[in-house]
């Protein structure tokens, strides 16, 4: 059945709800999602180094990115359709599960449990062949990202997204806490720390258009801020856009090594000084963080000059209500749980196709990735082959994450104090952007709008292992002897969202069926 015509799986109790909020008009602007190609011209624009990080997608007029293999927030043009970077296409594939609750405290104090993959044997598919980063995300305020416009860190007093017809929404950037696997490595060149272990890293990614998106600087486009979770707390490296450097790209012995199989508690967390990002490896008892802070050298840029500031992030909203989205995203994220895929195929040239290179030899085995095109635009590389984890020894063993659980005290009126995380998000939502990708699919050609893609053999899904206080999620395909619900496998995502874009195709609102009890 094509995606277009499956039925929405969306939860009766709130259909209301939701039909209220995604039934006001789309903002539509003759500007387009093309990202202006003329430089701002300002006589006080600074000087910046000729690599560094001023586009994460590595298409600035000025600057080369030390790194190529970013991964980066998928924006949305103005209109609803696809955003260009100085003319280049930059979308790309990442299925989600986002989490809803409006208890005061979900949207910027969470904490999530997680096991990470093990890896068997070659010729066993490897976790990097199928999945180059593990991600958790939040919203965060950012007064000098799109639209420009102010933010009052932790609170739901901030303009909800501009698709929901509020041209004062507040400035946003995202917040994605990104976990590497093992055996493709350098990270500098290519997407792992070593041969073995998992290495995490902080990504904020920040958009530099107006409001109407008529004009977006050319030159720092989409700026990201990068700092690995260190045991010690201090980057290796400048984290800045502006100031990054090698050493910004380079683990040293303070980087927070896990093991394959660790089982680790993820805390993300606003406090008076920055975010607190943290891994605490309940396996080995190391532990790791990294904090968003101008102390840190974080920093955001402004608009006409790409000029850096020092700056400290906060969440942007109070609680993850269905409506407080990123501003400026493909999706309707907040808090949620992605795995970017797409990106990888095996093979020192590829399989001949446009979409492979740069290519590499190794070590664990050659392959080819590809970030400039969107990633594998073909969607006939490892990510769209069934060799996802399905508890045999012919994959690894699958991520397994529990539902987040939010702070739960009230109102945050000091984020440093006590969290106690007992609090469940009673409902989610699962969704995709590769409908982004799918070159044939258009507004007026919805039935174009698949999952799967045309082209792939398998499209990976979420599933359910367990009940009440043993309910976990997994990520790949069903596992043997564990699964007890895959939502509909592909049906899962839905069909395109029109009232937010059809290029993001997702499930509607659901209850979460991880909600621990609570006796």
């Amino acid at each position: 059945m094509k995606g277009f015509a499956r039925s929405r799986l969306t939860l009766t109790l709130v259909a209301a709800v939701i039909l209220a909020v995604i039934a006001l008009p789309l903002a539509v602007s003759g500007a387009g999602a093309h990202a202006a190609s003329t430089s701002p011209t300002n006589s006080t624009s600074p000087k910046f180094a000729p690599t560094g990080d001023l586009d994460c997608n590595g298409f600035s007029n000025i600057q080369k990115l030390i790194k190529d293999s970013m991964l980066c927030t998928d924006p949305i043009g103005y209109d609803g359709e696809r955003f260009y970077d100085n003319g280049h296409y930059i979308g790309h594939d990442e299925p989600t599960v986002n989490f809803f609750s409006n208890s005061p405290g979900s949207g910027n104090n969470v904490q999530w449990q997680i096991t990470l993959p093990t890896e068997h044997a070659l010729p066993a598919t490897q976790t990097f062949e199928n999945t180059i980063a593990l991600w958790v995300g939040m919203v965060i305020c950012d007064p000098r990202s799109f639209p420009e416009k102010p933010c009052i860190p932790d609170s739901d007093q901030n303009h909800p997204a501009r698709y929901a017809g509020d041209p004062n929404t507040s400035g946003s950037a995202f917040l994605e806490l990104q976990l590497y696997p093992p055996g493709f490595y350098p990270f500098i060149h290519k997407i792992s720390c070593d041969s073995t272990h998992w290495c995490a890293a902080l990504n904020i990614d920040s958009l530099e258009c107006n409001p109407d998106m008529s004009f977006c600087n050319p030159n720092c486009t989409e700026p990201v801020n990068f700092a690995f979770i260190q045991m010690n707390g201090v980057p290796p490296g400048p984290p800045g856009p502006a100031d990054a450097n090698n050493s910004t790209f380079t683990p040293n012995k303070e980087t927070l090594l896990m093991n394959q199989g660790d089982k680790l508690k993820i805390t993300v967390k606003d406090t008076s000084n920055g975010m607190l990002n943290k891994i605490e490896d309940l396996t080995t008892g190391k532990s790791g963080y990294m904090v968003a802070s101008a102390k840190n050298g974080f920093e955001d840029l402004d608009l006409n000059t790409c000029k850096p500031t020092k700056f400290s992030f906060h969440p942007e909203y109070s609680t993850t209500k269905f409506g407080n989205f990123l501003n400026w995203g493909l999706g309707q994220g907040n808090v949620g749980y992605d795995t970017e895929i797409g990106h990888f195929t095996p093979g020192l040239g590829g399989d001949g196709d446009k979409d492979d290179a740069p290519c590499f030899k190794g070590p664990t085995l050659p392959g080819c990735l590809d970030f400039k095109l969107g990633g594998d635009v073909d969607f006939d590389g490892s990510s769209y082959l069934p060799d996802w984890p399905d508890g045999t020894r012919h994959t690894p063993t699958p991520v397994v994450m529990s539902s987040v659980l939010g702070n739960g005290i009230g109102p945050v009126s000091s984020p440093d104090g006590q969290s106690d995380y007992t609090h469940p998000y009673s409902s989610l939502q699962f969704d995709t952007e590769v409908l982004a990708t799918e070159k044939t699919c258009t507004r007026d050609h919805l039935s174009r709008c698949t999952v799967p893609p045309p082209g792939s053999q398998f499209y990976p899904f979420f599933a359910q292992s367990g009940h009440g206080d043993s309910c976990t999620f997994t990520f790949g395909n069903d596992i043997r002897g564990s699964t007890v619900n895959d939502f509909g496998r592909d049906l899962q995502y839905g069909a395109p969202n029109i009232q937010w874009s059809y290029l993001d195709s997702s499930s509607g609102i659901m209850p979460n069926p991880c909600v621990p009890h609570t006796d």
